[in-house]
């Protein structure tokens, strides 16, 4: 009777695998709390990689002294508005702790306006007391993610000095020791880079458009402190489906509360109306220009990210999910004949 045996080669094979899986858990273990760093590093490379090229090609510049001078304008670009948000964030933080009940009561003042008008009563619905200690608990937890960015920051800024000065042997490395066919790696390089661009640009650019838009309304109908209301508006616009309207309709209420009856309305119609259609607007125009991603890849994305990342995760969590759904199309580009042209990180064109 003969005995048949796994070979070898396959026994070394799998142990090899399974020493590396666990290596690279342990690895992946105890890194954990530095992937947002190594997520930043990679969308900055994503973004200053041609650029990069650009400077040492085009205009013969020596490489350590464009990577330099691109790590310092993207950190004129990330760092300054961020600190300036950061103590502006503190300064309003500490006011709305200490005058809490005053806040509260302008509330139920507004709330209790639209109760006499429309009918509506919000007051019966909800516990304002619990809502607001949740809206200050949600600012705090905002703000020393904004903190903790600047760790991770720095984390991705070190990690991308090796990358942009080691570019091409990082690149060489890709292409050679990643498992893939090599055009398969020409399309996971486009799509990475088009997720970046998608996310790290495109959803804090419309963002900021639209709370440009929204600002320009504060102004015009005389909000208090129209300046703080925009940087909220900003991290609110990001957030999907409720987006800047979790912002702009409690500044409507303290309008209402403070007396400004005819410009709190007007704000409201100009917000629901104006700004609304702009993040319409602002959506279509960079979907024509990047990489048009699945509405419910960004919702469910950001709902990932955050519970992994903190507040950051808006931009990362998105394209996580991407890349999980990225790799059921590579599995079926690299073990099938069947061409696929369409993508499931981005909407199909009908």
């Amino acid at each position: 009777m003969l005995r048949k045996y796994i070979p070898n080669s396959i026994l070394r094979q799998v142990f090899f695998i399974l020493i590396a899986l666990a290596l690279f858990i342990l690895v992946f273990y105890n890194l954990v709390a530095f992937i947002p760093g190594f997520l930043g590093a990679f969308c900055l490379y994503v973004l200053l990689i041609h650029p990069l090229r650009w400077m040492m090609y085009r205009w013969k510049m020596n490489k350590a002294l464009s990577v330099i001078l691109l790590m310092l304008g993207s950190i004129l670009v990330i760092i300054t508005p961020l600190y300036f948000l950061i103590n502006m964030l503190t300064d309003r933080v500490s006011d709305a702790l200490n005058s809490k009940d005053e806040i509260q009561s302008k509330i139920e003042l507004g709330l209790n306006q639209i109760h006499n008008e429309f009918g509506i009563d919000v007051l019966k619905e909800i516990n304002l007391g619990d809502v607001s200690s949740m809206i200050v608990k949600i600012v705090q937890q905002i703000l020393n993610t904004s903190i903790n960015s600047i760790l991770q920051i720095a984390i991705a800024y070190l990690i991308l000095y090796f990358m942009l000065m080691n570019y091409r042997k990082m690149e060489n490395w890709f292409y050679n020791n990643i498992p893939l066919k090599t055009e398969n790696l020409v399309i996971l390089n486009k799509d990475l880079r088009d997720l970046v661009i998608s996310n790290a640009v495109g959803v804090p650019l419309v963002a900021l458009l639209q709370s440009i838009v929204a600002y320009i309304g504060y102004l015009i109908f005389g909000l208090d402190g129209a300046f703080s209301w925009f940087i909220l508006t900003i991290f609110g616009a990001m957030i999907p489906v409720v987006g800047a309207a979790i912002i702009y309709i409690p500044a409507c209420i303290y309008l209402l509360a403070s007396g400004e009856t005819t410009n709190a309305y007007l704000l409201f119609a100009y917000s629901m109306i104006i700004v609304g259609l702009s993040d319409n607007i602002f959506r279509f125009w960079t979907q024509k220009v990047m990489a048009d991603v699945h509405p419910l890849i960004t919702i469910f994305g950001v709902i990932i990210g955050v519970n992994i990342f903190g507040f950051i995760g808006i931009i990362f969590g998105p394209i996580l999910l991407s890349l999980t759904f990225w790799m059921f199309r590579i599995y079926k580009l690299e073990f099938s004949n069947q061409p696929v042209e369409n993508s499931p990180l981005t909407k199909e064109k009908l």
